[in-house]
C-alpha cells in the first residue's frame, strides 16, 4: 500500500512488487508508492534501485 511496503518487500528479495489490489482502496497507490520508493532512495543516497533488492538476511 506504501512506498515503505515495497521497500521492504523489495529488501526481502522482491524483484517486482504487485500493488493491484491497492488501487481498489486508493486509486493513487501506484503513484504514491513509486513516490515513495524514490524519496527513501533520495533519503538514502541510492541511486540505483536494483541495489535495495536482497539487502535483509532472512533466518
Amino acid at each position: 500500500m506504501t512506498g515503505e511496503d515495497a521497500i521492504e518487500f523489495m529488501m526481502a528479495g522482491a524483484k517486482c512488487v504487485s500493488i493491484g489490489s491497492a488501487n481498489l482502496v486508493n486509486p493513487n497507490a501506484s503513484i504514491e508508492v513509486i513516490d515513495g520508493i524514490e524519496n527513501f532512495m533520495k533519503k538514502h543516497n541510492i541511486e540505483d534501485v536494483n541495489s535495495i533488492i536482497d539487502t535483509v538476511e532472512m533466518n
